[in-house]
C-alpha cells in the first residue's frame, strides 16, 4: 500500500505498477569495438507504455615579436570546421585507439547491467568506443525523464539566436500574453532557464497533477507567483512549461515542430517529445529518441554547438547554458547539471551535496543532462568524451515492489546520484 500511494504522490501515474516476481534483465548487446548497424527497420518504442502520462596543453613555443600578419584562427578545437561528426551516424573504434582500457570498460558495463540499465554508450575522440544494450536495439527510442529539460533549454537557445526571443532578459510577457499586466511580468528568460522563477512549487503539484493535466501549459500559466523572481532556487516542472506558450508565441510554431525543424532533422535526430492532451510538449519531460541519438546531442555540447561544420546553436548561449546560473545552486546552469561549483544542491531535497560537488572525483568542467533513475548524458571537454546511460525509474523497477517502501527510498535518494556517479568513476578509471 506505501509503494502504491508514493507512486502515485510522487511521479502521477493513474495506474500503479503490479510488483512482479522477479526482474531479470536480458543478455546484453556487447560492443567495445567497430560494428556495422543495419538501416532500421520499423521503428522501435521503449519497453514502456503509458508514459506520457507519467511524471520525472600542449602548444608551440611563441614568438615574442609581434606578428605583422592577420590574427591566428581559433584554436582546432573550438573550430566548427573540426570533426569528425558522427554523420549519418556514429563511427565506431577500439577503446585502446583511443586511450581506455576495454576491460575496464566492460567492467563499467556490467555494473550498468546490475542497476536496471537499458543502455550505456561511450563516445572518444568523435567515435564510439563502447556501446551495450539491454532489452532494446541502437534503434529503440527510450524514455529519458529530465534529461528532456536540456533539450528544451536547447530549443530556447535556438529561439534566441534566431531573434525570436529578444535576450535571456527580456520578459516572459512580452510572449505570453496571459501574463502581462499581472505581477508575473517581472519574470524573464533567465529566471525561467535558472530554476528561480520564483512560480509555486509543491511536490504533489509539481509530480502528480502536472504530469495528470490534460493541458499542461494552462496549468503553468496560472501557476501564481509565490517568490521574487531570483530570490530561490526549486527544480520545478511548471517553471520549464512555461517554455511551452513562450516558444510558441515567439516563433509561432510548436515547440516540437520547431525542434525538429530546426535542430533534430540537421542533426539527424529522430525525437518524439511527450505531449498533453492538447498536443502541447511537456517540456520539462521525456524526449524519446535512440540511445545512439542522445549521444549525438551531448556530442553537439562537447563542440560548444557546432554540428557538421556549422554554429548550430551559439557559443555564447552553451557557454551560459554550461555555466553556473544563480550562487544559489552553482551546480546549475540553464537546466544542464555541472561540476565544480559549490554548492550544488539535490533535485529532490534541495539541499546542498555532502560533497560540495555533483561528481567529487570528475573534471571540474564536466556538465550533464540528468533525468530520473540517474538517466544522464554526460559531457567531458577536458577528456573529449561523452557518456550516455540511460535505465529505468525506481517506480519502473519492479523488484522494488516486493520491498515496502523501497520505491520511496529510490526516489528520494535519486537526487544523489549514487548509480551516475559510480558508473561515471569506473568510466573514468578506464582512462589511461
Amino acid at each position: 500500500m506505501k509503494n502504491t500511494l508514493v507512486f502515485l504522490t510522487m511521479i502521477g501515474c493513474s495506474t500503479p505498477i503490479e510488483p512482479a516476481e522477479t526482474t531479470e534483465m536480458p543478455s546484453p548487446i556487447d560492443r567495445t569495438g567497430p560494428i556495422v548497424l543495419d538501416p532500421p527497420q520499423e521503428e522501435e518504442e521503449s519497453q514502456n507504455e503509458n508514459d506520457e502520462w507519467v511524471a520525472e596543453d600542449t602548444g608551440e613555443p611563441v614568438d615574442d615579436e609581434p606578428a605583422e600578419t592577420e590574427p591566428d584562427p581559433p584554436e582546432a578545437e573550438d573550430s566548427c570546421a573540426t570533426g569528425p561528426w558522427p554523420v549519418p551516424d556514429w563511427a565506431t573504434g577500439a577503446p585502446e585507439d583511443h586511450g581506455l582500457s576495454p576491460e575496464k570498460l566492460h567492467e563499467a558495463a556490467m555494473y550498468a547491467a546490475t542497476e536496471q540499465s537499458q543502455c550505456m554508450l561511450v563516445a572518444k575522440d568523435g567515435v564510439i568506443v563502447g556501446e551495450w544494450y539491454w532489452g532494446i536495439s541502437p534503434h529503440t527510442k527510450v524514455k529519458n525523464w529530465s534529461v528532456a529539460k536540456s533539450y528544451a533549454a536547447t530549443v530556447v537557445g535556438a529561439a534566441i539566436d534566431d531573434g525570436y526571443i529578444d535576450s535571456l532578459d527580456s520578459s516572459i510577457a512580452d510572449y505570453v500574453e496571459e501574463w502581462q499586466g499581472t505581477n508575473k511580468d517581472v519574470i524573464n528568460v533567465h529566471d525561467m532557464l535558472s530554476m528561480s522563477s520564483g512560480l509555486r512549487f509543491g511536490l504533489f503539484r509539481d509530480n502528480v497533477l502536472m504530469a495528470l493535466a490534460g493541458n499542461m501549459t494552462r496549468r503553468a500559466i496560472n501557476n501564481p507567483l509565490r517568490n521574487d523572481p531570483g530570490e530561490l532556487w526549486e527544480y520545478n516542472n511548471h517553471t520549464v512549461q512555461v517554455a511551452e506558450p513562450l516558444l510558441r508565441a515567439a516563433t509561432g510554431m510548436n515547440p516540437q515542430d520547431y525542434a525538429k525543424e530546426r535542430l533534430w532533422e540537421p542533426m539527424g535526430m529522430d525525437v518524439d517529445w511527450a505531449e498533453d492532451r492538447q498536443e502541447q510538449a511537456a517540456m520539462y519531460m521525456n524526449t524519446k529518441a535512440s540511445c545512439r541519438d542522445q549521444l549525438k546531442f551531448g556530442y553537439m555540447y562537447l563542440r560548444n554547438g557546432c554540428w557538421n561544420g556549422e554554429q548550430l546553436i551559439s557559443r555564447e548561449f552553451v557557454e551560459a547554458a554550461t555555466s553556473p546560473s544563480t550562487e544559489m545552486n552553482r551546480g546549475y546552469g540553464y537546466w544542464w547539471w555541472l561540476n565544480g561549483g559549490t554548492p550544488t544542491l539535490d533535485s529532490v531535497t534541495f539541499e546542498p551535496h555532502p560533497e560540495g560537488m555533483l561528481h567529487p572525483h570528475a573534471p571540474e568542467d564536466n556538465f550533464c543532462a540528468v533525468g530520473l533513475g540517474n538517466q544522464f548524458i554526460e559531457v567531458m571537454p577536458s577528456l573529449d568524451m561523452v557518456v550516455v546511460r540511460i535505465g529505468f525509474a525506481p517506480q519502473e523497477n519492479l523488484s522494488l515492489w516486493q520491498t515496502e517502501g523501497a520505491v520511496l527510498d529510490a526516489l528520494l535518494e535519486d537526487g544523489e546520484q549514487r548509480i551516475h556517479n559510480q558508473l561515471l568513476d569506473m568510466i573514468l578509471d578506464a582512462v589511461e
